[in-house]
């Protein structure tokens, strides 16, 4: 019987917990390590619909890349998602920012085409890599967009050609000084806020927004491929309610 204390162990020797970010909040965050866990469920973020799927499919166990207890909780509500899953008794495991380390931003840069992928010596939850050749961003946007099956995104051209570029999967828009820093051409991550694109503009570096959800949600795939090859009594399931929370919406000018 593999439990999810098994399963817990087979994550942490492969993206050890411990390397995570201090604001972050990874592990076992629901249920008992002693738990049969046969059958399990992949998701980026836990939501009802989730822990739904995971009841109908007969998975004791959810792994999920977002925290499903970020932030400190005072209360349990049971109609909350923490209380539908005790009531359930469905287990969660949570791979955050130690996942982003060890495999996720890799392999968004593998994704896009980066060769001489590296993390960041001092920020590894961000890495760098370049194109073979120097491309517009126009070009750029074309590969992303078709690298991640996106219906649309959010871009700041600077105007110069790029070529090394730095990847930040999820809320990456932080990382702009240090893009400068470093002397990339384009950050390609999500969430950025206004006032990172104006410093961007101001520093001439461009960027592509291509989503939090989108430039993460190869979590899935990437994480049961992994687990599948040490732990084949265990069946993975990809969430089919792991769906993007936005939708692109354009209108004529």
């Amino acid at each position: 019987m593999t439990t999810a204390g098994r399963i817990y162990e087979t994550i942490d020797a492969l993206a050890p917990f411990a390397s995570c970010e201090g604001f972050d909040n990874v592990g076992l965050l629901v249920g008992d390590p002693d738990a049969e866990a046969g059958r399990v469920l992949l998701t980026l973020d836990v939501t009802h619909e989730t822990v739904r799927e995971a009841a109908e499919k007969s998975c004791p166990l959810i792994i999920s890349h977002h925290p499903v207890i970020f932030h400190p909780l005072k209360s349990v509500p049971f109609g909350s998602v923490q209380g539908e899953l005790l009531s359930r008794r469905i287990a969660v495991i949570s791979a955050h920012t130690n996942f982003d380390k060890a495999f996720l931003n890799a392999a968004l840069a593998e994704k896009l085409g980066l060769e001489d992928f590296a993390p960041l010596p001092e920020d590894p939850c961000a890495g760098e890599g370049y194109f073979p050749e120097a491309a517009p961003l126009a070009e750029v946007i074309r590969r992303v967009a078709e690298a991640l099956s996106l219906s649309g995104l959010r871009a700041y051209d600077a105007g110069k050609p790029v070529q090394k570029v730095m990847v930040c999967c999820g809320g990456g828009g932080s990382m702009v000084h240090e893009a400068v820093r470093r002397g990339c051409g384009l950050l390609v991550s999500g969430d950025f806020k206004h006032d990172q694109v104006v410093d961007a503009g101001n520093a001439g570096l461009s960027c592509i927004d291509a989503g939090h959800f989108e430039t993460e949600r190869h979590f899935l795939p990437l994480m049961r491929a992994l687990l599948a090859a040490r732990l084949p009594e265990v069946e993975f399931l990809e969430a089919e309610s792991c769906r993007p929370h936005f939708r692109f919406y354009t209108f004529d000018a």
